[in-house]
């Protein structure tokens, strides 16, 4: 090859490394960007005076497509259940700062699956929790190893749950079903914690990702007025049995449209539908937010 040429080619690989370096520093300009608007989002909000809570206890299942994240606010008080997928969790923040949400109570993650705790980091260090609470894993060093890559650099406390333990949220109480202390749960979805909400003379139960085996085992709990829907509608839960035992009158389902799974199964809607229960969705409604006032229940769809 001639000096010539030589140079020429020398010429060209410098010009495409020149326009990728320009490249890389515009989406390093843009992404350090858009990372300090979020925090000066953030800290504006700091100065921001929070609305007056509202009166009653509040369940807000959080339209985070096919996922679930739930917020329970009770006489100022307030907990999550779940946080949604990762690439909801500003959604989320939006809208625990929207309902006047300066720092949790309680943050509860019912199992380790994406679409239920992948907004858990954000929510802890964006927003803040007093504890995060967790199922027993198999391994207790499994389950504080995961809940602490939830937490970061924070100094949140972690505690394991079991049931028959209680919490309390304003004058509403929380209480633990499932899972049992010790439990040998392999199942992630069977891990889910099944938290009884009760108030004013009503009852909530929040059911994760239960399938029918851990149904059958939560006998004696009696009718409630709402139900989360197990696993978002899918028919390996919500049996008939289940059903007729705790005879939800509401049953709220957290999906995406035209999700991959098919959620909820017709079946499902079915077996909801015959225990007369009515049937609210993510999907179809957007977020739904049930209030427990003077002992009557509200209804609302915020997306209408």
């Amino acid at each position: 090859m001639s000096p010539k040429k030589h140079r020429k080619f020398a010429g060209r690989l410098n010009w495409r490394r020149l326009l990728g370096g320009l490249l890389a520093a515009c989406l390093l300009l843009l992404l350090t960007t858009a990372i300090r608007q979020s925090a000066l989002r953030d800290l504006a909000r700091e100065f921001l005076p929070a609305p007056a809570p509202q009166a009653g206890l509040s369940l807000h299942m959080v339209d985070v497509g096919q996922g679930q994240a739930l917020l329970l606010t009770c006489g100022g008080k307030s907990a999550m259940v779940d946080t949604g997928l990762p690439g909801t969790s500003n959604e989320v923040v939006n809208y625990l700062w929207k309902q006047g949400v300066r720092r949790l109570d309680y943050l509860f993650v019912t199992h380790p699956h994406s679409d239920h705790c992948g907004g858990a980091k954000d929510v802890v260090e964006r927003i803040g929790t007093q504890v995060l609470i967790i199922p027993g894993y198999l391994s207790e060093e499994a389950a504080f190893a995961t809940a602490g890559d939830w937490v970061g650099k924070t100094d949140t406390p972690i505690a394991i749950t079991h049931a028959g333990q209680q919490y309390t949220l304003g004058e509403a109480t929380i209480t633990v079903l499932h899972p049992a202390a010790g439990n040998e749960i392999d199942d992630m979805n069977d891990l889910s914690l099944v938290l009884l909400v009760e108030y004013g003379g009503k009852r909530l139960l929040l059911t994760g990702d239960i399938t029918e085996a851990v149904e059958q085992k939560l006998t004696g709990i009696g009718p409630v007025d709402v139900l989360q829907v197990p696993h978002h509608g899918s028919y390996t839960s919500s049996s008939a049995a289940f059903l007729e035992e705790i005879s939800p009158d509401i049953a709220l389902i957290s999906c995406g449209k035209n999700n991959d799974y098919g959620h909820p199964h017709d079946v499902t809607l079915s077996r909801l539908e015959q225990a007369g229960a009515e049937i609210y969705r993510t999907d179809q409604l957007g977020t739904l937010v049930v209030t427990v006032q003077e002992g009557q229940i509200l209804m609302k769809i915020e997306n209408e």
